[in-house]
């Protein structure tokens, strides 16, 4: 497995298109819909990350485990891994994990419509009931959204299984295609006056073309050739193999969404429906940087796999390391631009929703970067097939709703009891415990960031001396 230049070139590329999408979708959004819509349009957004609630952590390990097979292991083990002896693929272990895959994911997938047709009457009366537009279009938005969910749960290992066989280039490319047809969907029917119905059926679209684009790339002649001369029986056992790690990552997942998005979902019960608009626009702008800092990391993530099965330290060093180094620069680039020029961008565009304060956005900015330098370093960790630090994760995902109520009833901090809430119970313990844990287990010092970044910097000094080169 070989993952380059091109790879990392085509996942900026994606990444540039998901927030092109946000550049161009969003001020369109803001500007069209009413601020009550913004508002409840962050419900949706919450509620998006239910698949990879329900997921709970599958997806990782399913990945994880199928750059094992193609790295040439033999055997799946619950804790820890078989060190690879060749580089030969056994089709036969690699069908049943796809096996236990496709199993695993229709069933959440029924689970998922089966909570969401019961719970929606409950939830969505209660937080349409100061609403004052048009609550059947509300209604018949939020039923495309739950269908749309249903589906890209169903199929939610395509993504899985590319990034785990190290076809990020391709990944990318089905990514760049999925979200210009979401794009030029939402945009059309937005200008055309359909309101938030043009978001959920972009997203809907987005979807359907995304899993049958993936779904062509893994299953290539080669490969559906030799798949089909072996037979896949033990569908059920893969899955209990792999289900104890998954379990824990699936925790951590809940603990994370209970910080960054059931602490939002209570927010509505509290908060009007304007401030929350300005807080959903903060919390996209900060989050695209996230993900920017992170598209680095997680290019090369299933190389990091890759040498934790060979045993190389090195290479997993180095890897962590660069992925920190470009964390840094893109949040200090992105936060700077989002402080300086956020809210002058949105005056620009006319937008009736606005940004949040300067003091706030720079609070939301730094417990960002500090959450995922945690992640980074904890994807490292779980690389190698074990998950530290599940328990610390479950206790900081409640004590950050608990903290959020608390803060809710006793103070008057409005708005800065979600950004407070899960920053700084990260920052009691995981925030610089995961990074250190890691730092000593590959035996991390200064002196190595030194010197990758100094490695950095002769390539930027080749490339400059190359360019003007006669």
């Amino acid at each position: 497995m070989q993952i380059g230049r091109r790879d990392l070139i085509w996942n900026y590329a994606a990444t540039t298109m998901r927030l092109l999408f946000s550049m161009v979708v969003l001020p369109i959004t803001w500007h069209m819909l009413p601020t009550e819509e913004v508002g409840i349009w962050g419900i949706f957004i919450s509620l998006m990350t239910i698949t990879s609630l329900l997921d709970f952590g599958f997806s990782n390990s399913f990945s994880r485990n199928i750059t094992y097979v193609y790295s040439g292991v033999k055997e799946l083990k619950t804790t820890g891994y078989a060190v690879a002896e060749t580089s030969d693929v056994d089709y036969g272990l690699l069908k049943n994990l796809l096996l236990a895959m496709k199993r695993y994911y229709g069933v959440m997938a029924l689970i998922f419509l089966l909570v969401f047709v019961v719970g929606s009457p409950f939830y969505l009366s209660s937080v349409l009931a100061p609403y004052s537009g048009n609550r059947q279009v509300i209604w018949l938005a939020w039923s495309i959204f739950g269908g749309s969910l249903a589906y890209e749960l169903y199929t939610y290992c395509y993504n899985a299984i590319l990034i785990g066989r190290g076809l990020v280039k391709r990944m990318m490319q089905v990514t760049i295609l999925s979200q210009s047809v979401r794009l030029i969907v939402t945009v059309t029917l937005l200008l055309y006056g359909f309101g938030l119905i043009s978001l959920v059926l972009g997203l809907l679209t987005g979807n359907l073309v995304n899993r049958m684009l993936a779904h062509r790339a893994f299953y290539d002649r080669e490969t559906k050739a030799k798949l089909a001369k072996e037979s896949a029986t033990d569908g059920w056992n893969t899955i209990k193999t792999l289900a104890p790690n998954s379990l824990k990552i699936g925790f951590i997942s809940l603990s994370a969404y209970l910080r960054s998005y059931g602490v939002v979902l209570i927010a509505y019960l509290y908060l009007s429906l304007p401030q929350m608009a300005a807080f959903t626009i903060s919390k996209q702008a900060v989050s695209v940087i996230s993900t920017l800092g992170l598209t680095w990391y997680y290019t090369f993530y299933s190389q990091t796999a890759q040498y934790r099965v060979r045993e190389d330290i090195q290479g997993t060093k180095r890897l962590y390391i660069k992925g920190n180094l470009n964390l840094i620069f893109m949040f200090v680039m992105g936060g700077g631009a989002l402080l300086l020029f956020g809210s002058d961008a949105l005056r620009l565009i006319k937008s009736d929703t606005s940004l949040l304060c300067n003091p706030y956005l720079f609070l939301m900015l730094l417990f960002s970067f500090l959450e995922t330098r945690q992640v980074m370093a904890k994807g490292t960790l779980i690389a190698k097939n074990e998950v530290p630090f599940f328990k610390a994760d479950i206790i900081s995902g409640v004590c950050s709703v608990l903290v959020l109520l608390l803060m809710f009833h006793f103070t008057s901090l409005g708005v800065l009891s979600l950004i407070f809430s899960a920053g700084l119970v990260l920052c009691a313990y995981l925030n610089w415990k995961v990074p250190l844990t890691l730092a000593k287990e590959i035996r991390l010092h200064g002196k190595d960031y030194i010197k990758v970044a100094l490695s950095y910097l002769s390539i930027l000094k080749k490339v400059k001396t190359d360019y003007h080169s006669p």
